[in-house]
C-alpha cells in the first residue's frame, strides 16, 4: 500500500515538473499524502490538470469503488491559484457507510486510480450530544480527543500527623494500547478501547527514624473502556477488565489479590455547572491466598461518588463495606490553585480524610484510626 501511494505521489511530482507540451495529451493526475482515511472525515487530494484544461474547476467529483458498490463525493477547491498553475488541492468528506480497501478516481474526467484504506470512525470521537459536552477542565468521563497516555485516578501528595508525621501519595496513569488508525483497529474496532493502567499508593512514615515507607500498593490493570450512547438508565461509560494488586513484600507481610472488575459510570450535570458522578467498581476475586479473608473487610465493591464544579470545589468519596460488617470511608476535597492544564489536571489544594479498615493493603484487616491529611494534587 505504501509503495503504491508513493508511486502515485512520484507521478504527481513528475507531472508538475514536465513542460506543458508533454502534458497536452495526459489525463488528470491525483494523489493523496496519506493512504489511510477515516469514514466521515475529511479527505485531501492533490490534483494536476492537463495542459489542455484552461481553468481550474471549483469542484471535482471523486468516484469510489468498493465491493461492487460505486459512490461519488464532491471535492471543493482550496486556496487561490493562477490559471497557469498545474497543481491544486481539493477537499471533501468521506461517506460514513464505507470502510475497507477502496479504489478512487475522478468521476467526470479521465485520471489515474488510487487505493485507499478507509477505517471505521471511533465511537468516542463522534460529536457528543449537547448534554454531554465536556469543557477543557473535563470531569472523569474521557474527552473525545484524549491522547494515548492520559490521566486515570487522582495524583496527589498529602501529609498528616496522626501517631507521628506521615504522608500518603498516589501516582496513576493509563495508556491506550492501539492507535485509532492502526491496522488491528481497522480489522477489529473494539481493540481501540483497550488500555493498560497503573496506580501506586504509598504510606510514608516521615516521623520515624530513617523515614521508612510503611506500605505501598501496586495496581497494574488491563481493561476495556468505552462510551455507551444509549439513553435512560444505561451508564455513560463502562470500564471492565483484570487488575492485580500487591504490596511487594515477603513472608507474613506479603499481600496480593487478582480481580476481574466492571465499573459503569453515570454522570449528571446540573444547571449551575456542577456535576455528579457515580462510578461503582464491582469486582470478584480470582486469587487472594495471601489474605484469604479480605472480602470481610473490603467487600466486593468500591462505591465511588464525585460532586462539584470543575473550576471550583470538588468532593470525592469512596466507601467500602465488608461482608463481616467492617467498613472504610475516604473523602477527598480539592480546590484549584491555578487554571487547568488538561482534563482534570492542574494544581489543587487537597484535603483527605480516611477512616476505617484497610488504608493500606498490608493493613487490610486493621483500623489505625482516622487520618486527616492536607497537601497538593495535580490530577483530581
Amino acid at each position: 500500500m505504501n509503495r503504491l501511494i508513493a508511486l502515485y505521489s512520484l507521478l504527481l511530482l513528475v507531472a508538475v515538473a514536465v513542460a506543458p507540451s508533454a502534458m497536452a495529451t495526459a489525463a488528470w493526475l491525483i494523489a493523496t499524502p496519506d493512504e489511510t482515511v477515516r469514514s466521515g472525515e475529511s479527505i485531501a487530494l492533490d490534483v494536476v490538470k492537463p495542459a489542455t484544461q484552461a481553468n481550474w474547476p471549483t469542484t471535482l467529483r471523486l468516484r469510489m469503488m468498493h465491493s461492487g458498490r460505486t459512490l461519488e463525493v464532491e471535492l471543493a477547491a482550496t486556496g487561490n491559484v493562477a490559471a497557469e498553475d498545474t497543481r491544486r488541492t481539493y477537499r471533501g468528506v468521506m461517506p460514513t457507510d464505507i470502510s475497507g480497501l477502496i479504489r478512487v478516481e475522478l468521476a467526470e474526467s479521465e485520471s489515474n486510480r488510487l487505493a485507499l484504506l478507509v477505517t471505521a470512525p471511533d465511537p468516542l470521537e463522534q460529536t457528543p450530544t449537547p448534554d454531554l459536552q465536556l469543557n477543557a477542565a473535563s470531569d472523569i468521563l474521557p474527552r473525545a480527543d484524549e491522547p494515548a497516555l492520559s490521566v486515570n485516578e487522582p495524583i496527589y501528595f498529602v501529609v498528616g500527623n496522626n501517631a507521628g508525621l506521615n504522608a500518603r501519595f498516589q501516582l496513576s496513569f493509563k495508556y491506550r494500547l492501539f492507535d485509532l488508525d492502526s491496522r488491528p483497529v481497522a480489522w477489529f474496532p473494539p481493540l481501540s478501547r483497550l488500555h493498560f493502567g497503573y496506580t501506586q499508593i504509598s504510606l510514608w512514615d516521615l516521623g520515624e527514624e530513617s523515614a521508612p515507607f510503611h506500605d505501598s500498593s501496586y495496581r497494574p490493570s488491563f481493561f476495556w473502556q468505552g462510551a455507551i450512547t444509549s439513553n435512560g438508565l444505561m451508564p455513560d461509560l463502562l470500564r471492565a477488565g483484570f487488575e492485580h494488586e500487591s504490596n511487594g513484600q515477603n513472608d507474613v507481610n506479603s499481600r496480593s489479590i487478582n480481580t476481574l472488575f466492571a465499573q459503569p459510570v453515570w454522570r449528571t450535570k446540573f444547571s449551575d455547572g456542577r456535576t455528579l458522578i457515580f462510578a461503582p467498581k464491582l469486582y470478584g476475586y480470582l486469587d487472594k491466598d495471601d489474605n484469604p479473608d479480605i472480602q470481610r473487610y473490603r467487600g466486593f465493591a468500591d462505591w465511588n461518588f464525585r460532586y462539584g464544579h470543575e473550576d471550583g470545589w470538588m468532593v470525592a468519596t469512596q466507601l467500602r463495606n465488608g461482608t463481616a460488617g467492617y467498613s472504610s470511608a475516604q473523602l477527598d476535597l480539592s480546590y484549584p490553585l491555578r487554571k487547568p492544564l488538561f482534563a482534570r489536571t492542574g494544581g489543587f489544594l487537597h484535603f483527605q480524610l480516611f477512616t476505617g479498615y484497610g488504608e493500606s493493603l498490608l493493613d487490610y484487616n486493621l483500623d489505625r484510626g482516622t487520618q486527616a491529611r492536607v497537601g497538593f494534587s495535580i490530577v483530581r
